[in-house]
């Protein structure tokens, strides 16, 4: 069996390989549609207004501009989601193309992660203006630590999507479980509550504490912490209140924060890669 760096070599020779599969799944996706890539940003934009009107004015999270908190972290957690959602059907979708020529298999889920990343980053440079208008230039000074968590963020994205559409192959029935496991996942993320509500309480009641050790495990908790202190700031509970919170000023990520990450990101490309690989031997056959 070939070693990883081999795997990536050969994958760097498929580089235009990639490339076309990428803008395929841009192409297909807008086809015939008047919007184009506009409506990449209604999504988050839709979201925004439900979110803000649940947590801002129904159940309120009191956070200084909750829209600007949300899409802080909302739109990497979208670039996240539909990166799997797309990229967990990608080996059976294309299973006539897979029996019949020979390629490097793992371009097919990796350009939906591609092809996710140019949506994330049009999100990007509509919603950093407006929050330049309502947090502060201190967004624009650390755009090199968002630029940053984008890196480790797709390296994590794409180990996440090799796995998904690796094991769809063997296990048809995970595509149907995704979206359960991904809605989990979205409210076991500090997306739209802050991180804060729940660290303040974990000494007081047993079942937040348990939730605290899950959100310390969750790989998604710590891309949230480091693009929300760079994007929008730091938000820490106000003393001696129940749920009220200040939001500081934008912050370069701690160390710790850019560790972690960093390990979660190698370690799950790592994995991915090599159970990819390891279950490719036989895509052939099962598709």
């Amino acid at each position: 069996m070939r070693s990883l760096r081999e795997r990536l070599a050969e994958l760097w020779r498929a580089r235009e390989l990639l490339a076309q599969f990428t803008r395929k799944e841009l192409k297909v996706r807008y086809k015939n549609s008047t919007l184009g890539f506009l409506w990449s940003l209604l999504s988050p934009a839709l979201m925004t207004v439900v979110f803000t009107v649940i947590f801002g004015f129904v159940l309120p999270i009191d956070v200084v501009d909750y829209a600007a908190f949300f899409l802080s972290a909302y739109l990497m957690w979208q670039f996240f989601q539909n990166s799997i959602f797309g990229s967990i059907n990608s080996i059976v979708g294309n299973g006539d193309l897979i029996r019949k020529v020979w390629f490097p298999r793992e371009v097919l889920p990796l350009s939906h992660v591609l092809a996710q990343l140019v949506h994330f980053l049009l999100g990007l440079l509509v919603i950093v203006p407006y929050l330049v208008v309502t947090r502060g230039t201190g967004v624009l000074v650390h755009l090199p630590a968002v630029a940053l968590g984008i890196a480790l963020l797709t390296v994590f994205t794409a180990g996440v999507a090799m796995i998904f559409a690796s094991a769809n192959v063997p296990f048809r029935d995970l595509q149907e479980l995704v979206n359960v496991i991904f809605l989990v996942w979205f409210y076991a993320t500090p997306v739209v509550y802050p991180l804060a509500l729940v660290t303040s309480k974990r000494e007081d009641i047993a079942a937040v504490a348990t939730f605290g050790w899950l959100l310390d495990v969750n790989p998604m908790t710590w891309f949230v912490r480091l693009f929300r202190d760079a994007l929008y700031g730091t938000v820490t509970m106000v003393p001696d209140t129940a749920a009220q919170f200040e939001s500081g000023a934008q912050a370069w990520p701690e160390p710790a924060v850019l560790a972690v990450c960093a390990l979660f990101a190698a370690g799950t490309f790592i994995v991915g890669y090599r159970l990819f690989n390891r279950l490719a031997l036989t895509f052939a056959k099962e598709v």
